[in-house]
């Protein structure tokens, strides 16, 4: 067992702060990160310089995503899972059915394979229309492909769900769990997805270029080691023992434990954002799991002008599809939504201090 120093951290193990916010570190304490970056510049601290092997990490993944067999965890370079299994299980020819909050890139890899491409439209709420989905399976389907967590939005898409009606239409299922490893309990065994991607980074808190697939048990993997065996994946020591202690940061935590801060510090921030003039919430906010993700419109605003104003204020946010995305981390603090919200107001030229969470 790799020993890690409980509630320690070191800064600037994992993806590097990009170029135009270098600026900003010397004043570090002072900045608020809500895009991603507070995940990735804090790191459990490995108290020793064990090695760490390739299957120890599958043990660790296999704990946390509830995997019977280490056998069917494969590690690769940063967020290639996905594309990599594509190109695996994926034929010229073969019907795929892709959920709109998939992105570009998975429609672009598949188009470069040469599949023919389904997509299913998202609902009101920027979720995945399920009930549209019978209708786009036909007798050559070979797998329905979809973001298990959507980044955009924080919506969290009905996994289970998806993988039974693609077990009636005898279909695969290729999940990008990107964003919901570490953010929410997954148990792999219950929701049965035939492949299984994520990333080390961000909700897992582990080193920027490494992450994995998971198979589902007796699935048949021949075609991904063939592809691996092709293209290996080398990491360093470094990067091995930074993200086995993450993983063991987080098992030993409990996923519980986890995520309940962050989210409850999206959901303050929730409440104040939607009661503001001017201010639309976007995603599906109904009965059901989130990742802690609050994205936002701003009437008179563009997302990248709210990005803008955020960050002369010592907050940094995203922005995906026309959206403001505040992205709320472990390492965030209940001051920090406070002062996140006053800003907001202050943008929105609001003067109402019940607001404030």
């Amino acid at each position: 067992m790799l020993e890690i120093l409980s509630r320690s951290y070191i800064m600037g193990v994992g993806k590097p702060v990009p170029p135009k916010e270098r600026q900003y570190f010397g004043k570090e304490q002072r900045m608020i990160y809500l895009n991603n970056i507070e995940k990735t510049i804090h790191k459990p601290m490995v108290s020793s310089l064990d090695t760490v092997t390739r299957r120890q990490i599958a043990e660790l993944i296999c704990r946390l995503l509830t995997v019977r067999d280490p056998d069917c965890v494969y590690l690769t370079e940063g967020g290639r899972g996905t594309e990599l299994s594509l190109r695996a299980f994926i034929a010229k020819g073969d019907h795929v059915i892709v959920t709109a909050s998939c992105g570009e890139r998975i429609p672009e890899v598949l188009e470069n394979l040469g599949a023919e491409i389904s997509v299913l439209p998202d609902d009101p709420y920027l979720a995945p229309g399920y009930e549209k989905l019978d209708e786009l399976f036909r007798p050559d389907t070979r797998a329905v492909v979809c973001a298990h967590g959507i980044r955009a939005t924080g919506n969290v898409t009905d996994l289970e769900r998806i993988c039974a009606a693609a077990k009636q239409h005898n279909a695969l299922v290729i999940a990008d769990g990107s964003c919901t490893c570490g953010a929410v309990d997954v148990s792999l065994e219950i929701l049965s997805p035939d492949v299984y991607c994520f990333s080390g980074e961000n909700m897992l808190m582990g080193p920027e270029g490494i992450g994995g697939i998971c198979l589902r048990q007796g699935f048949d993997g021949r075609p991904l080691q063939k592809l691996l065996e092709e293209e290996p994946a080398a990491f360093s020591d470094n990067i091995l023992r930074s993200f086995a202690a993450s993983l063991q940061f987080i098992l030993d935590t409990g996923i519980y434990g986890i995520a309940m801060l962050p989210h409850r510090l999206a959901k303050r921030f929730f409440e104040s954002a939607k009661a503001m003039d001017g201010v639309t919430v976007c995603g599906d906010y109904r009965e059901g799991v989130r990742l802690p993700v609050v994205a936002v419109r701003a009437e008179g605003f563009t997302a990248e002008e709210i990005s803008q104003y955020m960050k002369e204020r010592g907050i940094l946010i995203g922005t995906e599809n026309d959206m403001a995305r505040f992205s709320f981390g472990y390492f965030n603090t209940r001051p920090q939504v406070k002062e996140t919200v006053q800003a907001l107001m202050d943008m929105m030229g609001i003067d109402e201090p019940y607001l404030l969470p």
